[in-house]
């Protein structure tokens, strides 16, 4: 009788009738008589019902019956967990999910669930080795590969993520998880024409996912196919019209490389008249969204703006008011003042966010404000969005006071973390380089929110109320070029560890001619503007024998289509570029200080110049030279040449540009005593302690008066 009682339950919600299957659940358990076995089993398919009905507390309590009755039986402590995740209970889910790994160790669903809820309590290493637990027991288990690809993604391990995510997928050719992931992975390993291809799969075998969509878009506006891009955007649109990102995408998309000054004012007006239609067009989409998908739709930055080396405020600003208008109509509690705690004689609270606190530009830059700053004064707290492990990621674990390593998190679950900590105040080193980052920036998450120059423009954000930068490589008039209130810090702004330069440089290591002058611009493409090509054209006119040294860019097209930029202007000076460059592929840092050291001179870029690309030449001994630009992104190595003592490397105008770029190339006994006047007067460089000293200062002061 029980036992086809059990069956039609079955039926019932093989054919989707949940409502149905309950009640002969409720019948069946009814009966005082039913044995022990036979109630598990339907206590499970009440439970089943239950979450089809979306009743999860019901199902909770079905399935913690049902355990208390076969507390050895593995599998429904599995699906307990299962309802507690549910219910929202993921602590519970978590000691559910253990404990059936322990009841049974050759359970493999219980291993990749234990995993996920591994994953989502941010124990990454814990999870990979639940899913390895899971494909241990059973290596087809394709969605346990995938997960184990993607948890070995966020740990860093590109290599073992791709063998784990190839693996998925040469098992399930479907399993979207593991396409999504590898896409991914080939995306910042700049193998876009491959991640394309994977993002359309993913779009082709669901038809309603939207996301996969944006995503190829992205991936080809990365390889600058804009009309691929505006396609992709469009479709992913008529699939979902909410999705925000996508719209943001459509309408402000700018080219990676501008083609010459004309084209770069028809790429500002589209932008602007892009945010001219968002205004209407961003908050009728985002009218039926919630507060945690309003939030999570935000991740945009306009990263590329910032390189045309135009005055941003405005546009900047009204992206801000943009964004800022949209929360407070959907999300408005991440907008209202976060709780003020009574400091008195506690310690300063400080958080610091960033995606980047690694081996990179922002770590080096910023690495030591967070070491640095006096503990009897400070909390720190220290949120990375990225898969930490390399030696800046581990200093900074070991010193700050609490460090959450937050890899893939959405806004909607950063922002009650982090305003949970009840910080004081929050720091920002960069904004503008990830999206994730400048989403959670638009929220106020604590009492006084900052950022420094990592990315050196205004946000326009009403959320950011101070901007670090730099006094000596601010404009007098740099205080209207940012709507957040302008800090200036001393020095470089940062106690900066001088590269150890490797002492065996070698031109033929890396195809380079011998006994030829070498000019290096050794900036990302996109940051090299039009008029810096005919600098650099003139500068080869001049010294016949002078070869440049660059750097490709992160797709073929990228690299191919700034060649021919440069090589127009080169031809405009009977320049024959083809016999006189040298790009280079991209290369680790140790090699790109070696390549430093095999070059003569740098050639700086004036609309954006070099930061850590200046700090990197001076410590290989390296003149640059120097057009300072308008605003501090391009004011950046002069400032740093004026602090060592070569400021005869800046130039007034483009003749004098050039005419420094021939002597530093020509003169070897000039340059000899420029490299002699850069080691003496580079230490006045690095590891200078003043800055971080007043960033102390400043961060107290801004706390007292908020």
């Amino acid at each position: 009788m029980s036992v086809t009682a059990l069956s039609a339950i079955e039926t019932r919600l093989a054919a989707r009738d949940a409502a149905g299957a309950r009640l002969a659940a409720d019948a069946l358990l009814a009966d005082a008589q039913l044995p022990v076995r036979e109630r598990v089993a339907a206590l499970k398919l009440r439970a089943r019902a239950h979450q089809d009905l979306a009743d999860f507390r019901a199902a909770v309590a079905d399935l913690e019956g049902a355990c208390a009755l076969a507390p050895a039986d593995a599998r429904a402590s599995n699906e307990l967990g299962i309802a507690y995740i549910d219910a929202g209970e993921n602590g519970k889910a978590l000691a559910a999910f253990e404990r059936a790994t322990k009841l049974d160790p050759r359970y493999a669903r219980g291993w990749n669930n234990y995993g996920n809820a591994l994953r989502s309590a941010g124990r990454v290493e814990q999870a990979a080795n639940a899913f390895n637990e899971a494909v241990s027991v059973d290596i087809a288990y394709a969605m346990a590969w995938a997960n184990l690809g993607v948890v070995r993604r966020e740990l860093g391990n590109s290599a073992a993520a791709e063998s784990a995510l190839t693996r998925a997928i040469a098992l399930d050719p479907r399993q979207s998880g593991a396409i999504r992931a590898l896409a991914a992975l080939r995306r910042e390993q700049g193998r876009f024409d491959e991640a394309a291809s994977l993002y359309g799969e993913m779009a082709r075998l669901d038809p309603r996912d939207a996301n996969a969509l944006h995503l190829l878009g992205a991936t080809l506006a990365e390889r600058d196919d804009l009309e691929g891009a505006q396609r992709a955007f469009t479709a992913a649109l008529a699939r979902d019209a909410g999705l925000l990102r996508a719209a943001i995408a459509q309408r402000l998309t700018l080219p990676m490389l501008c083609a010459n000054a004309q084209a770069i004012i028809a790429a500002r007006a589209h932008f602007h008249s892009g945010l001219d239609a968002l205004i209407d067009d961003l908050p009728r989409r985002a009218a039926t969204l919630s507060a945690e998908r309003t939030i999570d739709e935000l991740p945009w930055t306009n990263f590329l703006l910032a390189y045309h080396g135009e005055n941003d405020r405005p546009l900047q600003e009204d992206y801000g008011r943009l964004i800022h208008g949209v929360i407070a109509a959907r999300a408005p509690q991440w907008l209202e003042a976060p709780y003020r705690r009574a400091v008195g004689g506690a310690r300063i609270r400080v958080g610091f966010v960033s995606s980047f606190f690694r081996e990179c530009t922002t770590g080096r830059y910023f690495e030591r404000w967070i070491t640095d700053l006096p503990r009897d004064r400070f909390e720190v707290f220290v949120y990375h969005l990225r898969p930490p492990g390399d030696a800046i990621g581990n200093s900074l674990f070991e010193r700050a006071d609490r460090y959450r390593y937050l890899a893939q998190w959405l806004p909607s679950h950063l922002a009650p973390l982090i305003r949970g900590d009840s910080l004081d105040i929050l720091v920002y080193p960069e904004l503008g380089m990830d999206a994730t980052t400048f989403a959670v920036a638009s929220l106020k998450l604590a009492p006084v929110q900052c950022v420094a120059w990592g990315h050196p423009v205004t946000t326009g954000l009403p959320t950011i109320d101070a901007f670090f930068s730099c006094a000596a490589m601010e404009p007098s008039d740099g205080d209207a070029h940012y709507t957040e209130r302008l800090i200036r810090l001393p020095g470089i702004g940062t106690r900066y560890r001088m590269p150890i330069v490797p002492s065996d440089a070698d031109r033929a290591r890396f195809g380079l001619p011998l006994d030829i002058p070498l000019l290096l611009c050794p900036q990302s493409l996109f940051k090299i503007h039009p008029d810096d090509d005919a600098r650099m054209a003139q500068v080869l006119a001049t010294v016949p024998l002078a070869h440049l040294v660059l750097f490709q860019g992160r797709h073929p097209t990228l690299t191919a289509r700034f060649t021919e930029r440069l090589r127009a202007a080169c031809r405009a000076v009977s320049v024959d570029l083809d016999a006189r460059i040298h790009m280079l592929a991209q290369c680790n840092h140790d090699d790109y200080l070696r390549i430093n050291a095999c070059c003569d001179a740098m050639l700086d870029t004036s609309r954006w110049s070099g930061g850590n690309t200046a700090l990197d030449a001076l410590a290989c001994a390296l003149p640059i030279v120097a057009f300072p630009g308008r605003f501090m992104r391009g004011r950046q190595s002069m400032a740093m040449l004026r602090q060592a003592g070569v400021d005869d490397l800046l130039a007034r105008d483009d003749g004098d540009y050039v005419a420094i770029a021939a002597r530093v190339a020509t003169d070897s006994d000039w340059r000899q005593s420029l490299r002699a006047r850069i080691v003496e007067g580079r230490q006045k460089l690095f590891d200078d302690p003043a800055p971080t000293a007043a960033l102390a200062e400043s961060l107290s002061a801004l706390v007292q008066r908020a």
